[in-house]
């Protein structure tokens, strides 16, 4: 069995209104639609940096590697290094339309997705691995089942939002999995001091804790918010669905509003010493916990 349910199979649950009336209504909306066309992709302009142009196209996840502090990016085009400049270089020789990425330790990459046409591989990755930087890549688990569409992971753990099955599931090993919920969910974001829990954002944008053993409760007093990040125990930052920055110094209880990210946003990281998001507009930098945004490339076109 590719997953087990921590203290059996979860209740079905019913969703309660994010706000009641028709504005909660449309974000609902909005936010699902959002997640249902997340594997849509016409087409997949360039990114223009530092180095010229380069096909990227959509970008799902953002990490930095502890190895070599270089900032990598999981996009439509495949996994790719971008410079302190802007600079753009496509890493590894297998590419893939990367739909979930995190780095999980020096060298050690995570991702999902989907295969080129011509490949051998099922059509949804399962967990993908790589253990060189991303220069090979090699089948974990749940291939053929799972399209993981956000990931993240401490030195102990691994959680992950599978698109194709509705299931927010977590692992020790990357081998078998714990289902956590059913349903659709955003982002996912590991608890720096207590590696047993996450947060993850569901399909409204509501923000919800896990434990590893299947406890959830709500975080009643956050925002709407479709991406976060929690690099510290006293730094939780987040993105909400139309780009306004948000950060937390009390693990979520209450939240500042920051500056507004450029465009749509579709992913998000912080590190220790900035901060990093993309949009529809491009890939953008902080140094400021989400005070200012600074362009490190733009598209050409809409991806």
């Amino acid at each position: 069995m590719p997953y087990r349910t921590p203290q059996g199979p979860p209740a079905p649950k019913r969703r309660a209104a994010l706000i009641i009336g028709g504005t909660g209504a449309l974000l609902a909306v909005a936010l699902m639609v959002w997640v249902l066309r997340g594997d849509d992709h016409s087409s997949a302009p360039g990114a223009v940096g530092a180095g010229g142009t380069v096909a990227v196209g959509h970008i799902h996840g953002i990490g930095i590697d502890p190895g070599n502090d270089r900032l990598y990016v999981g996009a439509h085009e495949g996994v790719f290094a971008v410079g302190d400049s802007g600079e753009v270089q496509p890493v590894g020789t297998e590419r893939f339309d990367t739909m979930g990425f995190t780095v999980a330790g020096p060298g050690r990459f995570l991702a999902s997705g989907h295969p080129q046409l011509d490949s051998n591989r099922a059509p949804h990755l399962g967990l993908f691995e790589s253990s060189d930087t991303a220069a090979t890549w090699s089948s974990a688990s749940l291939e053929g089942e799972a399209d993981f569409h956000a990931l993240d992971s401490t030195e102990t753990r691994i959680w992950g939002a599978d698109s194709v099955g509705g299931r927010l599931l977590t692992s020790s090993d990357g081998r078998e999995w714990d289902l956590l919920a059913e349903g659709q969910f955003i982002d996912v974001a590991a608890d720096p001091t207590d590696p047993e829990r996450a947060l993850a954002t569901d399909s409204t944008g509501r923000l919800r804790s896990y434990a590893a053993t299947g406890d959830e409760s709500g975080l009643s007093g956050a925002p709407v918010l479709t991406f976060l990040d929690w690099p510290t125990d006293d730094e939780l930052g987040g993105l909400a669905p139309d780009g306004t920055t948000l950060l937390s110094r009390d693990q979520g209880a209450t939240w500042q509003t920051r500056a507004r990210l450029p465009g749509s946003p579709s992913a998000f990281e912080a590190g220790d010493e900035a901060w990093y998001a993309a949009s529809d507009a491009g890939l953008f930098t902080s140094s400021d916990d989400g005070a200012t945004w600074t362009p490190l490339f733009t598209y050409q076109g809409t991806p």
